[in-house]
C-alpha cells in the first residue's frame, strides 16, 4: 500500500537501494527561495546530497569555466532524458 500524501519520505525512496525511507529533518533542503519547496532526505541519502551540493558550490567558486561546463552537462542530461521518453 503506498504511503498517504501527508507522510514524508526520502526523495530517493524506491530509487536508491541504500535509502532508509524515513526522513531525517537535519538533511532537509529548502528551495523555497526559487519556488521549488523542500527536498526531504533520509540520513544516508541526505549526507550524500549535502556532500554533492557542497562540491558543486565549491566548484562554482574555484573552477574557472565550471558554470559553462555545468550548464552543458545539465542540458545534455535533459536532452538524453527527453530522447528516452520517446
Amino acid at each position: 500500500m503506498p504511503p498517504s500524501d501527508d507522510v514524508k519520505l526520502c526523495n530517493d525512496y524506491g530509487d536508491a537501494p541504500h535509502c532508509l525511507g524515513e526522513i531525517d529533518e537535519q538533511y532537509t533542503m529548502d528551495f523555497t527561495d526559487i519556488g521549488e519547496g523542500y527536498i526531504y532526505w533520509c540520513s544516508k541519502c541526505g549526507s550524500l546530497a549535502h556532500a554533492m551540493q557542497g562540491a558543486i558550490e565549491e566548484a562554482f567558486e574555484t573552477r574557472e569555466g565550471f558554470t559553462e561546463d555545468f550548464r552543458s552537462a545539465i542540458e545534455t542530461a535533459l536532452a538524453e532524458q527527453k530522447q528516452g521518453e520517446h
